[in-house]
């Protein structure tokens, strides 16, 4: 029997091998429209082509993040047109990226009158008339005239900066859509109609390595790549990359992705210029790797390991550099970590140990998020400011306290002032932790002469009209705070007003659907939102998100006697093209059962404030007197004399070594390997006058050390670089920053030295 199942596993298992190598693997290979692309943007003055395969993205989205197989409708409002990445442009103009795009296409080119030359294709299939009215109606392009396919002109704003960014010219088929800069696209187009006798060189070098690769970026000159921008601190970087490489012709970057098992591989290939210079320069580059692997062999095993997926061939003129990411490395970085952890936290008597396969010591989660069945908004309770740890405020509107916080100077260049909101609140029922259910946004800021001191800003990050979220912070209390910048002059004595609201969106009714005994593929579906478990191990729930993803409030996990199992930890992240997203929750204890709260029913409700007194005076508290005696100017010999008269008692800890230094103590306590060798120090003084938290106290300077094998280190030239992951220190300040215990001064000092120097 056991040789028939295992016959079976094994016939499953090629067969899924060979269905991928035979089915699956050529549907994702390019089209034929994709080969025109990449012949149409190789040009004689090609500086970079990079190329992505979407089709193969979505595959492998499916494949390991479970994507839904139909688009789900969103229900959320689209974001406003200047924060849209290209997806979501493409999304407003009613194409699917998972499902419409297979590949996309990007090239660099050399700058013209220091503008940016580049052009990005994409390869699908396309509604160009739904494209062009988006481009008309939501980006305000003009069309411009010429033969072929109507092309439009789209002048973009820098979001971040306000300042005019990038015009590109846009031109949209069935089959594909072409942008690039003012100068190269009529050129580009061109050649994408007629195409050109394909370069075999380029072409040739390129398709043999990009085509098995996911994402791909290939360089046919290091030493061209300067002339792709006009921005000085990438064009010197470009230019000592050139330098550092002049042996290498071609470059390569590909990264690529296996299914069974799970398997990233980055490579680098370079082709070489001078075969003999580039042979010796990575073999340089591999005895480098070899040394810096053996150093961390001695200092730190864990990180040697992470060498061993790092894999360096040469055949010939070709050198080939990979970096596999699998669950080997996985595994060692976890061990690393710890290590790491184990190394900081040592000292506090913390111990760090890896992940277990079985579930964590069962706790209680002794403070629940809040669900109710129903809630009206009348029901809401006021804020109150006279409960535990709740903030004082200047103004109270249902749930929420308000307050202006403080107003400063702005360290952004040409702003001036700026004036911080704060809003808090308690608990809400059925809000949970949620980011985007309560928000708040400030309409108006007034002088007392009337005049509107609110500076407008249609774009920025945090921009003035940009709500700020309410986040949980301490037992599920609520804060959002909301920075404003005000016009240029505005005076901070004639503020009169602040007025805004705050958005809540309560979900008035919820429901709760339970899966007892949960494992991969119990689903739970309400009002459009679809929460699938895709694993279950342990303690930890891996699942995804589908539909109308808001409907879905808190996963709890329960025991066998329905309680609530504490989450130390939990992560969640959207699918590569939207529309879903999956993560992972981790429970402190075994879980019998899982409840998933959707909202079934929710309400927006305003809460409008003004905000009056801009005092700031805040609550009385505790005066902390500094007590550093004033300065007193003396010499040295009045120094010496008076640290003899103050004797230093006998250091109460055991120590290494230890010299006298009048009026100083110097104790060597500990010495550790810690990447590098860490000698820890202590110098203690009487409480002379002035050395109480004085800057520029003294310099402890170490100048030579002896190895019991008789080598002597000692310290390397300024400008040497440091061989080691942390860079070496001889010397440190010394300073007193604490009080004086027992009339003795006492400080900590580290130094940090390479012995393999």
């Amino acid at each position: 029997m056991k040789r028939v199942v295992a016959a079976v596993l094994c016939a499953l298992v090629a067969l899924t091998i060979a269905l991928y190598l035979l089915v699956v693997r050529p549907l994702l290979r390019p089209s034929d429209v994709t080969a025109v692309a990449e012949g149409a943007l190789v040009s004689e003055d090609l500086l970079l082509l990079g190329s992505i395969n979407v089709k193969q993205a979505a595959f492998l989205e499916k494949w390991l993040l479970g994507a839904p197989q139909v688009t789900a409708v969103r229900g959320e409002p689209a974001l406003p047109v200047a924060d849209r990445t290209l997806f979501d442009h493409l999304r407003a103009a009613g194409v699917d990226a998972r499902h419409d795009l297979d590949h996309a296409l990007y090239a660099l080119y050399p700058t013209s009158a220091e503008a940016a030359r580049h052009a990005v294709i994409l390869v699908g299939r396309f509604n160009p008339a739904a494209i062009n009215t988006y481009l008309t109606r939501e980006l305000k392009a003009t069309p411009r005239t010429g033969a072929g396919p109507t092309s439009f002109e789209v002048a973009r704003t820098d979001p971040a900066t306000c300042q005019p960014g990038a015009t590109w010219v846009v031109t949209a088929t069935a089959e594909w859509i072409v942008l690039a800069d003012p100068s190269s696209h009529p050129a580009l187009l061109a050649r994408f109609a007629r195409p050109p006798v394909e370069n075999s060189e380029k072409l040739g070098w390129w398709r043999e390595l990009a085509r098995s690769d996911l994402a791909s970026v290939g360089i046919p000159g290091l030493d061209r790549l300067e002339a792709g921008t006009a921005q000085p601190f990438m064009k010197s970087s470009a230019k000592a990359l050139a330098a550092q490489t002049d042996s290498f012709g071609r470059v390569y970057l590909g990264l690529g992705v296996k299914t069974v098992p799970p398997q990233g591989v980055l490579r680098i290939v370079a082709d070489a210029r001078d075969a003999g210079r580039a042979t010796r320069q990575i073999k340089a580059w591999e005895q480098a790797a070899s040394e810096s692997r053996a150093r961390w062999q001695e200092a730190m095993p864990s990180v040697a390991t992470l060498y061993d997926s790092l894999k360096i061939h040469i055949e010939g003129a070709r050198s080939t550099i990979e970096f596999k990411v699998d669950r080997a490395l996985a595994a060692n970085s976890q061990r690393v970590i710890n290590e790491l952890l184990a190394a900081a936290l040592g000292g506090l008597g913390v111990r760090v140990s890896g992940p277990a396969a079985a579930p964590a010591a069962e706790r209680i989660d002794t403070e629940p998020v809040v669900f109710v069945p129903t809630v009206a908004p009348a029901s809401l309770p006021g804020y109150d400011p006279r409960a535990q740890f709740a903030e004082e405020v200047d103004q109270i509107q249902g749930p929420f306290g308000l307050r202006p916080s403080e107003i400063r100077l702005s360290a952004e260049p040409g702003v001036g002032l700026e004036l911080v909101v704060e809003g808090f609140a308690a608990e809400i029922p059925n809000v949970g932790a949620s980011d985007d259910r309560v928000r708040l946004s400030i309409d108006s800021v007034k002088s007392t002469g009337g005049q509107e001191l609110l500076r407008p800003e249609a774009c920025g990050r945090e921009r003035n009209p940009q709500p700020a979220a309410f986040k949980t912070w301490g037992s599920h209390r609520l804060k959002a705070s909301k920075t404003l910048r005000l016009i240029d002059g505005a005076d901070p004595h004639a503020l009169q007003s602040v007025s805004g609201q705050v958005q809540l969106r309560l979900p008035t009714r919820t429901e709760v659907a339970s899966l007892s005994h949960p494992a991969a593929g119990a689903v739970a579906e309400r009002h459009g939102a679809v929460f699938t478990v895709t694993k279950v191990a342990g303690g930890s729930v891996s699942y995804q998100i589908e539909g109308a993803r808001d409907r879905v409030l808190f996963l709890r996990a329960l025991n066998a006697k329905g309680q609530p199992l504490a989450s130390p930890s939990s992560f969640s992240s959207s699918f590569m093209f939207g529309d879903g997203a999956s993560g992972q929750k981790n429970y402190a204890g075994t879980i019998d059962r899982l409840e998933v709260v959707f909202a079934a029913e929710e309400q927006t409700l305003q809460f409008p404030f003004t905000l009056t007194d801009f005092s700031l005076a805040g609550k009385p508290g505790m005066v902390a007197l500094d007590r550093t005696p004033p300065f007193r100017p003396y010499g040295v010999r009045a120094m010496l004399a008076e640290g003899k008269r103050l004797a230093i008692p006998a250091k109460p800890e055991a120590a290494l070594a230890a010299a006298a230094l009048e009026p100083f103590e110097l104790s060597l306590d500990r010495a550790q390997p810690f990447y590098v060798l860490k000698l820890d120090f202590t110098v203690r003084s009487p409480d002379l006058p002035d050395f109480q938290k004085m800057f520029s106290l003294g310099q402890l300077r170490l100048t030579r050390i002896q190895l019991k094998d008789g080598t002597v280190l000692e310290p390397p030239p300024a400008a040497a670089a440091p061989p080691a992951g942390i860079r070496p220190v001889w010397d440190t300040a010394v300073r007193f920053t604490s009080s004086p215990k027992d009339g003795v001064l006492s400080t900590s000092l580290s130094l940090y030295v390479d012995t393999k120097a």
